[in-house]
């Protein structure tokens, strides 16, 4: 009996260990490099008949650091335009740190299909070097909203899209053209939908926090961040308000490992 006992323990531990290098593997050579196509479906009744099942491709944080990296975007790219969406929106942080292979970035962003235009905001990292990043992202077709309102046009009926860089306050974008609108707002930073929310906005759009890197059951993601440490990962609703926050598309300085926290490229359908 003792001698079976211990067999089954050796045999516990060995799967242990296999398990634990399996799972360091995976965080760190496998997850990182991977992504997956997230589809979300926001409900709303203040959605004109008009936008039912107008969908949005949302990606952010690509977080560039290497030529691989570029290689990578462009695989990111390519599974993006298959969903053939109505409109993208780029939620900030196209560049981990100082912007490299420019030409190359704005090809591959230039090639990103939309029916109904592709805007963007800034994240943290992008303000650092915003001059350049702005021009890389208008050369690449998109639409770079500081603190501005944009209306969207579809089937003869209009919806607001609000673009905020480091703030939630939407108080001096609201006017008489708007203020009984659907609103969508893409800002960098997801814990703005405190303030955003008192808006009556319909959806916030955000990414920043990579989804915590490393999520684990009752505890949720591990690395929190500034202006991301309330709303952390995944959809979130507050009075007649919905946030979804991606995960991100790449990793950054100093972060090596993703678990239960996959890259993925969001597909939003609005519905009412």
């Amino acid at each position: 009996m003792r001698k079976k006992i211990r067999t089954i323990k050796l045999l516990l531990l060995i799967i242990v260990i296999i398990g634990s290098g399996f799972g360091y593997y995976y965080s760190r050579y496998i997850a990182p490099d991977s992504y997956s196509i997230k589809k979300t479906t926001i409900t709303n009744n203040s959605l004109p008949d008009e936008f039912k099942n107008f969908e949005i491709g949302f990606i952010s944080d690509i977080n560039l650091q290497k030529s691989s990296d570029v290689t990578r975007l462009k695989k990111i790219v390519t599974s993006l335009n298959k969903e053939n969406v109505d409109m993208v929106i780029f939620g900030g942080d196209l560049f981990s740190a100082t912007p490299f292979d420019n030409d190359k970035v704005i090809e591959l962003l230039s090639n990103i299909k939309s029916k109904y235009g592709k805007f963007a905001v800034l994240g943290e990292k992008d303000l650092a070097s915003s001059n350049d990043v702005n021009a890389i992202l208008n050369e690449g077709g998109f639409e770079v909203l500081h603190n501005e309102y944009r209306p969207i046009y579809f089937n003869g009926s209009t919806i607001s899209l609000f673009g905020l860089e480091g703030t939630g306050e939407l108080s001096g974008l609201i006017n008489e053209n708007n203020s009984e609108s659907y609103k969508i707002v893409a800002v960098h930073e997801p814990d703005y939908f405190n303030t955003t929310s008192n808006n009556e906005i319909a959806l916030q759009l955000s990414g920043h926090t990579m989804g915590g890197y490393i999520r684990l059951p009752f505890i949720g993601g591990l690395f929190k961040k500034t202006n991301g440490n309330t709303y952390v990962s995944g959809e979130h609703t507050k009075s007649k308000s919905q946030l979804l926050i991606s995960n991100g598309l790449g990793m950054e300085d100093g972060y090596e490992y993703r678990l239960f926290c996959p890259n993925q490229i969001n597909i939003v359908t609005l519905k009412k």
